[in-house]
């Protein structure tokens, strides 16, 4: 027993010694490359010696063999022509360095070399990460900054660089993983910067992107996380507001919303862009929108009430006048549908249809105050964004059509008003398309 014991210990310290000759022929050669005798081609010698010692399996449980594989391919990486050869080397160092740090978290000898070849591992995976952001190629160039951000992260942590956090690398990972629709890794690498609470007008995107994302995807607790991170970061941005009002409706019962929207009403507390919010919803919530069309009227003319709230508190506000119009518009549209829909001619249909007018002309006053209202707004404007310019064109079409069914309604019947009506349809007329570009 005691020879067999002997026999192990001298093989185990065989192999030992021929991993640490092996070894050894790689440092030389990495020296001689590095003071320039021989250059590349001992760069390359360096390479296949090391090769040569990982293919005993006796070497791949001696972490300087990972350590050796992380200078010698962070090395070939910063150069030129042997990355064209080895174009992985880059990616295959930082492998090598994780399996050395797992094998020797306190690093000794890694601080020893002075960190050789990680420096050139970064670089090099960052350059090509550029490369193909640059190209667009979005998947590969994501696949090289998730690995430069896992790097940076070990800059960080291991303090070897006095930077805090990486946020270029994590930037690029973000949008990179976001322009390859992988949505949830941007969030990951956009929720770290946010967290950090990294501004600047370049960073607003990012918080704007967190909070959609989770919103869209339903996950309130990160949702809330990034919303407050958001409005802390950018407390002018009224969008985070409106985004509050859309998770908070979304996720609620249309009574439950309407209850709200009357106890705010009438306790006055509510601004002209809570209005607007609530106008929009009552107009373009899908549960609202899937209702029958006498039930769904209900909620066009809450919106039509909503805008024009919104209008009366924000005068200036052409967009709000124009959204309550073409709320009024709809249902003027709605009622003379219905009304046509009423057909005979005794005394009682007679009598319907007379009340189906009334609603019709209703609407339509309501919906022409409102319109004129923005047109007025809108025009007087020396400068108008493209959402200004394409409401203000749309309004004046509306109001033409609005007059001729006011002209027509009063023909036979009373000649001012045909008379005054006729002006207003060929002024508005004449409008058609001014305003477009």
């Amino acid at each position: 027993m005691k020879r067999i014991t002997i026999g192990a210990l001298l093989l185990i310290f065989i192999g030992t010694a021929a991993n640490a000759q092996d070894f050894k022929k790689v440092r030389n050669a990495m020296l001689l490359a590095q003071v320039g005798a021989g250059g590349d081609q001992k760069l390359e010698e360096a390479k296949t010696e090391l090769d040569k010692a990982l293919a005993d399996p006796k070497a791949q449980s001696n972490p300087e063999a990972y350590l050796l594989k992380t200078e010698v391919y962070g090395t070939i990486a910063a150069n030129n022509t042997l990355k064209a050869k080895y174009p992985n080397a880059d990616v295959e160092g930082y492998e090598a360095l994780k399996k050395y740090l797992e094998m020797d978290p306190t690093e000794a000898k890694l601080k020893e070399d002075k960190y050789l070849g990680v420096n050139s591992i970064y670089s090099s995976l960052f350059s090509a990460g550029v490369k193909d952001y640059n190209a667009k190629n979005w998947d590969s160039a994501y696949a090289k900054f998730k690995v430069v951000a896992e790097l940076g992260d070990l800059f960080t942590t291991r303090k070897w660089s006095t930077s805090a956090f990486d946020t270029t690398s994590y930037l690029y990972a973000g949008v990179t993983a976001q322009n390859s629709k992988k949505n949830d890794e941007a969030a990951k690498y956009y929720g770290k910067i946010a967290e950090r609470k990294v501004v600047g007008a370049d960073y607003e995107g990012i918080y704007d992107f967190l909070v959609k994302h989770y919103l869209n995807t339903n996950n309130q607790a990160e949702f809330t996380k990034y919303l407050a991170l958001a409005k802390e970061a950018y407390p002018k941005n009224t969008l985070w507001n409106d985004l509050a009002f859309a998770n908070t409706t979304d996720n609620s019962a249309v009574e439950d919303v309407v209850k709200k929207f009357e106890t705010d009403d009438a306790a006055k507390s509510m601004t002209a862009s809570n209005y607007l919010d609530y106008g929009d919803y009552f107009i373009n919530n899908k549960k609202i929108k899937d209702l029958e069309p006498a039930k769904r009227s209900e909620f066009t003319n809450k919106a039509f009430y909503s805008f024009s709230k919104a209008a009366e508190l924000d005068t200036a506000n052409g967009i709000a006048s124009y959204n309550a119009g073409v709320a009024a518009y709809t249902m003027f549209e709605d009622a003379s549908e219905a009304r046509m829909k009423i057909k005979g001619t005794t005394a009682d249909i007679k009598a319907k249809q007379g009340q189906a007018d009334k609603v019709a002309d209703a609407a339509a006053d309501k919906s022409i105050q409102a319109l004129e209202k923005a047109f007025a707004t809108l025009s007087s404007k020396a400068a108008r964004s493209n959402i200004e310019r394409n409401c203000l064109s749309k309004s004046t079409d509306l109001l033409y059509n609005l007059y001729e069914y006011k002209k027509n309604r009063s023909r036979g019947a009373n000649p001012k008003d045909y008379d005054k009506y006729d002006v207003k349809s060929k002024y508005y007329d004449g409008l058609h398309g001014k305003f477009a570009k």
